[in-house]
């Protein structure tokens, strides 16, 4: 790539951006208001805990798995097993999730006319039309039950949004898309795994690094050199004749590309003067709150073993967390020896009003369920405790329109690139995979 490229945020998109403009032979520079790299990713130690703020575990992907191994990474990768078992709380109890046709038959997360309707998902018609929601989806193809007790708990845990909020054709694409090229959701899958025979194997886990899921930004952001600005905050953005002028609170940049990679409510009011369809595109995304707690036990209070990823609630008038992740049952050293700790969320579109509440009450509300759970007993160590004011960014009903109208500024102003979990995926792998797209243009 020829030229200058500015890139506006130094979260993962901006920095996994910025690498790939300087990997192909461009000048670039990365403009980062605040004094560090990785945006939500950070990773906190604490008396002998190893923290993560932001997302605890990554799926890990073909790009993922490159980009890591391109920053010399591969030796500090940890991966949890892929055996460890997964729970819903439904009921007033912990289910693990059926991974096998074994289980689904003995499970009491499904009835016997639930588990009936699951199986006959490959003789159900194509249906739907327009922008359905993923409820409505998995509903129709899956039965209400499929729907209502893992669906919905697993949108919780990974949007912190709704269900019948969410696009299914933006939240779950493939999913869509093998409803509508082979007439199931069993038919897309397999032909999706034919056509990939003689392909390297997809790769397996759920992974993290040694000293947290933070090593992957500050070994960008070092990649990166002086290229990396930090406290260089973007006051305005400017179309000037096919090259952008960029104001920051020392001074004014020019380039020939931008690659806007802040949060979407942060890249509104940055392109509003001269794209106001696009400005209201990125505003329309909600994000909603979202409270993540780090709670620790004596090994002695654990009231059943504590082997697992974690759990997720069905929503239910008796629980106010949306789920938590079992930390010191997923990777070494993430707790004292003596100790166990768990990762709670709460919020979200289910519950916005929980992250206002003090500490006090949010680590209460979480101990009560996680003994009714049956999980521990007895009060918990708060040792950290972050509230987002906006956090993951819902893909609801009409995201495709939005995504429709940031392509359409793209198309109008050339040089000018939109990117972000708010696009293409929240997942760390998806943000990494379109990070890098938007760099090759």
């Amino acid at each position: 790539m020829n030229g200058s490229t500015l890139v506006v945020g130094g979260g993962l998109a901006g920095l996994t951006a910025a690498f790939r403009v300087a990997r192909g032979g461009g000048d670039v520079a990365l403009l980062e208001s605040s004094r560090r790299a990785g945006g939500v990713i950070r990773t906190e130690e604490r008396n002998g805990y190893l923290l993560e703020a932001g997302p605890n575990t990554v799926r890990l992907t073909a790009p993922l798995r490159a980009l890591i191994d391109e920053l010399g990474l591969s030796g500090e990768v940890l991966l949890a097993d892929v055996r460890l078992p997964r729970y819903v709380d439904f009921g007033g109890r912990l289910h693990a999730v059926p991974m096998s046709p074994g289980s689904l038959a003995r499970t009491r997360l499904l009835s016997a006319a639930g588990k009936l309707r699951l199986l006959s998902e490959p003789f159900r018609p194509r249906g739907g039309g327009g922008d359905e929601s993923v409820r409505e989806f998995f509903a129709r193809r899956l039965g209400p039950e499929v729907a209502d007790r893992l669906v919905e708990p697993f949108v919780g845990g990974v949007f912190a949004g709704s269900a019948a909020r969410l696009s299914v054709s933006a939240a779950f694409p493939a999913l869509a898309r093998f409803e509508r090229d082979h007439g199931s959701l069993l038919a897309g899958a397999i032909a999706e795994r034919r056509a990939g025979r003689g392909a390297p194997a997809a790769p397996r886990g759920l992974l993290s690094f040694r000293r947290g899921l933070e090593t992957l930004p500050r070994a960008l952001a070092r990649s990166l050199g002086g290229a990396f600005r930090p406290e260089t905050g973007v006051r305005a953005l400017t179309p000037e004749g096919g090259r952008w002028g960029v104001e920051t609170g020392s001074g004014r940049l020019e380039a020939e590309r931008v690659i806007l990679a802040v949060p979407a409510w942060a890249a509104a009011p940055l392109v509003a003067p001269f794209d106001p369809e696009a400005a209201a595109a990125l505003a329309a995304i909600p994000h909603p709150p979202l409270a993540v707690l780090h709670l620790s036990w004596p090994e002695a209070a654990l009231r059943r073993p504590l082997r697992g990823f974690g759990h997720l609630v069905v929503p239910d008038a008796a629980r106010r967390i949306l789920g938590a992740v079992w930390s010191s049952s997923l990777f070494p050293g993430r707790a004292p020896g003596d100790r166990v700790l768990l990762t709670v969320f709460l919020g979200g579109t289910r519950d916005p009003g929980a992250p206002e509440l003090a500490d006090a009450a949010l680590v209460s509300l979480a101990a009560r369920d996680l003994e009714a759970e049956g999980l521990v007993a007895g009060e918990p160590l708060l040792v950290l405790l972050t509230r987002f004011e906006r956090a993951i960014p819902q893909y609801e009903l009409g995201h495709g329109d939005r995504l429709r109208a940031l392509a359409e500024a793209e198309a109008r102003w050339p040089g000018l690139r939109f990117a972000g979990n708010y696009r293409g995926g929240v997942s760390v792998g998806d943000v990494v995979e379109a990070a890098g797209a938007a760099a090759t243009y």
